[in-house]
């Protein structure tokens, strides 16, 4: 009797285990203050950006860039092609610029929300753009006291009231590197933003996506120079023998 018994006792014991399920991950403790700081600090740390990638649209295709980046308003793109840059995109404060090359024609106009929607594909601003290529989500100011709680995947997620919406993000249990932002106007998600492939605590991989239009760009970074020196030169719009108003211009996403 003493063999099955055990047995029985040995499979009791393993059933138990399969009921209680895996054990949760372990997650570093902090706080709301201290996730905030760490992004403000980050935002702090990186300041320009002059980088290679890969870039991919709503057609599903990647294409190869450059890019330069520079706070608080400044931003660069140049689509290449094996016989030079194909396209460029530009902003410098309030001005929004695109040049295809093969037209010999510039557009331009203010850089609004509604103009960068429609060359990016998502409601936010050059500022909020800036943040988000240099891996941070966009800075926001929270209008009431933010709230913290921890997910089944082992994340921090944190979550800002804001004066016409609320902007949640994710942190990684472990690192405390933010991994997902999303921002929602009227119970509806207006942008999200995934960060991934941390190298050096900076993420190389980014998702920027906007569900209400259907719209959105994966990019995945190359080379990589942080806090260069960037001539403020290089995001005024190039000389053209004709301009015409943003509006003409086909989009490029």
């Amino acid at each position: 009797m003493r063999g099955p018994l055990l047995i029985v006792l040995v499979g009791m014991l393993l059933a138990g285990c399969g009921l209680r399920g895996p054990t949760p991950p372990l997650l570093r403790p902090t706080s709301a203050p201290e996730l905030l700081a760490g992004l403000a600090a980050r935002r702090a740390a990186i300041t320009s950006l002059r980088a290679r990638l890969r870039v991919r649209g709503l057609a599903g295709v990647w294409t190869r860039e450059a890019l330069l980046v520079r706070r608080p308003d400044c931003v660069r793109v140049d689509v290449l092609s094996p016989l030079g840059v194909a396209y460029a995109l530009g902003a410098r404060g309030t001005l929004l610029w695109a040049y295809p090359s093969a037209e010999a024609t510039r557009y331009e106009g203010r850089a609004t929300p509604a103009n960068v929607t429609r060359f990016l594909g998502a409601p936010i601003k050059v500022a909020d753009v800036v943040d988000v290529l240099l891996g941070v989500p966009p800075a926001r100011a929270s209008v009431g006291p933010p709230a913290l709680e921890t997910t089944p995947a082992g994340e921090y997620r944190l979550t800002l009231p804001l004066a016409d919406g609320v902007q949640t993000l994710w942190f990684d249990g472990d690192t405390l590197a933010v991994v997902r932002a999303e921002e929602s106007h009227g119970g509806a998600v207006a942008l999200r933003v995934v960060f991934g492939d941390y190298q050096e605590s900076f993420p190389r991989s980014l998702e920027l996506e906007a569900p209400a239009s259907g719209t959105g760009v994966k990019l995945l970074y190359g080379a990589v120079e942080p806090n260069v020196p960037i001539d403020p030169a290089l995001f005024d719009p190039p000389p053209a023998p004709r301009v015409l108003p943003l509006g003409a211009a086909a989009r490029t996403r």
